[in-house]
């Protein structure tokens, strides 16, 4: 793999689960608004709704309770969470695509300001919902945790291991191919 050619932010953006209570700031989070509404959108429809829910605001609790057991072990100490939803079920394919470029577009962004992130899958739609006024027609796409980069060494013993496993990823031979599809 050429490093060099490849931008710093996507090499070093990872799925941190080390957060610090260093407070994310209004211009940092306006930053992260401005790279994630650039993103790609079929159309130019920009269907994605993005809630940011900060340790201050009374759902914090309710959001961070919507999450996976497992997810909330380590989802406590985030600064905030940003919740992605998209509107309705017309062209819901191109508008989950959509959401996905405004979700790598507003994390490739945080890693250049130094802000952890982690992107989860494991939450209950209907709680999410709930804890910040979704309505029903509404989908959560998925919940992104936002917070300074934190300590690894200040981490519980597992949470330490996950922190600082290398990040990796498979040979290009495994999930790219040209002309037809000839995977072996």
């Amino acid at each position: 793999m050429n490093k060099r050619k490849v931008i710093p932010e996507i090499l070093n953006r990872k799925s941190s689960v080390c957060f610090s209570d260093k407070p994310v700031s209004s211009e940092e989070i306006n930053l992260l608004i401005e790279a994630a509404k650039w993103a790609p959108s079929s159309r130019n429809m920009q269907p994605w709704k993005v809630i940011f829910v900060s340790k201050k605001d009374d759902s914090y609790s309710d959001v961070l309770a919507s999450l996976s057991d497992s997810n909330q072990v380590w989802a406590k100490n985030a600064e905030i969470f940003a919740i992605f939803a998209i509107f309705d079920d017309k062209n819901i394919n191109k508008k989950f695509l959509d959401i996905g470029f405004c979700g790598q577009n507003m994390m490739l962004q945080a890693e250049y300001l130094g802000i952890a992130t982690h992107p989860m899958g494991g939450w209950s739609e209907d709680l999410v919902k709930k804890a910040i006024g979704i309505p029903e027609k509404n989908h959560v796409v998925f919940v992104l945790a936002l917070g300074k980069k934190g300590v690894a060494e200040e981490l519980e013993p597992e949470l330490k291991i996950r922190e600082e496993k290398e990040r990796m990823r498979g040979d290009n031979k495994d999930n790219f191919n040209f002309s037809n599809w000839d995977f072996n």
